[in-house]
């Protein structure tokens, strides 16, 4: 099979009809052997039954059904995991990734890449987004070591390769964009423009974007590990500087009346930084028991026409 779409479905419902017949329209153009994966995440609404209604009238559409909502990273991986294509492409179903930019992107692979991303030129996000995506990438690219593009995200298009090497990866908590372009490989992009919601609003609330930001920092990175050594060693250092400091001004007859407020304010700092620090370990022991209990990144319990 020459190419396959693969969308997660959340809140999907109303719009999974127009995506579909939009992918159509997109791809019939370039190849006729191509197949289009729903995977629905567990979506509250009726997105299951439209996907069944879909499936029944068109071959070419499969549907995928997660037991439970386990995220979206985690229903593009079953998509590919179930994908057949030369290539597969990725593109959310609320239809802010274009359809119609799909043949750029396929185009663009016959130059050799094997990603090759939509980078998102302009983007019809709120103030809000746009401003935790760019202090999410600042801190992600000091803490990881890496740099990226917050103009790109998950619509772009993979290789055979890149999908099989993705699949095969047993992390358990992965964040789809930074452990892609952690493989390396031959990568491209493609100036899109990102059009706006179709209807409804992002599922991704402020406490959702933030636990999904730290989620990808420690799942790529230790950095902060390091950080937390750096800063003991520093507060180490500062309170045997204070220490020397108190012993001289006690015999130079400096401190006639006893800090309460300095000690007082030193306990807390000393124990707030202990706190953040034991917190970073923290994460970082329950990403391994997460790890190590091995459990299935995914778990289906119906497919159509698959």
């Amino acid at each position: 099979m020459d190419l396959s779409i693969v969308s997660p479905v959340y809140h999907g419902e109303n719009m999974l009809e127009e995506l579909v017949g939009r992918i159509h329209k997109a791809i019939s153009p370039i190849t006729t052997d191509y197949e289009i994966l729903l995977v629905n995440d567990c979506s509250p609404d009726n997105s299951w039954e439209k996907i069944c209604d879909i499936c029944s009238k068109d071959k070419k559409v499969k549907g995928i059904n997660l037991s439970r909502n386990f995220g979206q990273p985690y229903a593009i991986t079953a998509g590919l995991t179930y994908s057949c294509g030369d290539y597969v492409a990725v593109i959310d179903c609320d239809l802010q990734n274009k359809p119609e930019d799909l043949p750029a992107l396929y185009e663009k692979t016959k130059e050799g890449y094997d990603i090759v991303s939509a980078r998102r030129v302009v983007r019809d996000d709120t103030f809000l987004k746009r401003m935790s995506s760019t202090v999410f990438h600042k801190v992600y690219d000091f803490l990881s070591g890496f740099h990226t593009d917050k103009a790109i995200a998950e619509f772009g298009i993979y290789s055979k390769k890149i999908v099989k090497t993705y699949c095969d990866i047993p992390e358990y908590s992965r964040s789809f964009v930074e452990l892609i372009h952690t493989l390396g490989f031959k990568k491209g992009s493609v100036d899109v423009y990102h059009d706006h919601r179709l209807e409804g609003k992002s599922s991704y609330n402020l406490r959702r974007l933030l636990r999904l930001s730290y989620n990808s920092i420690i799942s790529n990175s230790n950095r902060p590990l390091h950080l937390a050594v750096g800063l003991g060693f520093m507060m180490s250092a500062l309170s045997f500087l204070m220490a020397i400091y108190n012993i001289f001004a006690k015999y130079a007859g400096w401190n006639e009346v006893e800090g309460y407020t300095s000690t007082i304010f030193s306990i807390w700092f000393v124990g707030g930084i202990l706190l953040f620090m034991m917190g970073i370990l923290g994460l970082y022991i329950g990403k391994i028991f997460d790890q190590v209990k091995g459990r299935p990144v995914f778990t289906v319990s119906e497919t159509i026409n698959i």
